[in-house]
């Protein structure tokens, strides 16, 4: 059986991550200049969405351009913070892939992000110590339901309601949800009882 596994919140507390990476940016500019660390903090969190900089490394930048300051050691620092992450994979997740490969089956995971994020999500991948579970790693621009996969014949996982219902869309063997309790998209209701929910992998049946 092929199995496709989301990364980010499904397998990888990349809330955390971000968390971790701002205040490192943080400490790195105080290293610099004195700053008000609160201040600072909450400033660089303004920032860091969807609506102003969704790229920690642009980020970094547009402070030391802001505040005159060496982007060398902000971004040095932003790397050594997302090289090696094995403390943000979730605990139920280790366990689960080791069942699956135990059990024969092929695993992928499938991620997608911008363009402009191709490199940082290959670097947080390779960070959480997972690439060796994976027969194979698609990270793509493209939607995650409309990739040359054979969807027919796979089991995917995710967390993200849009790519849930995208996915199953596509007719695959099943679709699972990872609804985890601090997980942005949980308050989100799907509507598709077909689509199986758990919270933890620890309660996903393996085939």
């Amino acid at each position: 059986m092929n199995y496709y596994i989301d990364f980010d919140n499904t397998l990888y507390n990349s809330a955390k991550l971000a968390e971790k990476m701002l205040k490192n940016l943080v400490q790195s500019m105080r290293m610099q200049k004195d700053f008000d660390e609160d201040n600072l903090f909450n400033e660089c969190k303004s920032m860091f969405n969807r609506e102003h900089i969704y790229n920690i490394y642009k980020l970094a930048e547009y402070f030391a351009d802001k505040y005159n300051l060496n982007k060398g050691p902000l971004i040095d620092g932003i790397n050594k913070t997302i090289s090696n992450r094995r403390d943000l994979v979730f605990d139920d997740v280790i366990p689960f892939l080791t069942k699956l490969k135990t059990s024969g089956h092929q695993i992928y995971l499938l991620s997608n992000c911008k363009e402009s994020g191709l490199q940082f999500q290959a670097t947080k991948i390779l960070g959480s110590g997972l690439s060796d579970y994976f027969d194979g790693l698609y990270i793509s621009v493209t939607q995650k339901y409309e990739l040359d996969l054979d969807y027919t014949n796979g089991i995917f996982i995710d967390d993200r309601p849009s790519d849930l219902l995208g996915l199953y869309s596509k007719n695959p063997i099943e679709v699972i949800r990872i609804r985890r309790k601090e997980n942005k998209y949980s308050s989100t209701d799907l509507g598709n009882y077909q689509i199986k929910e758990y919270i933890s992998f620890a309660d996903v049946p393996i085939r």
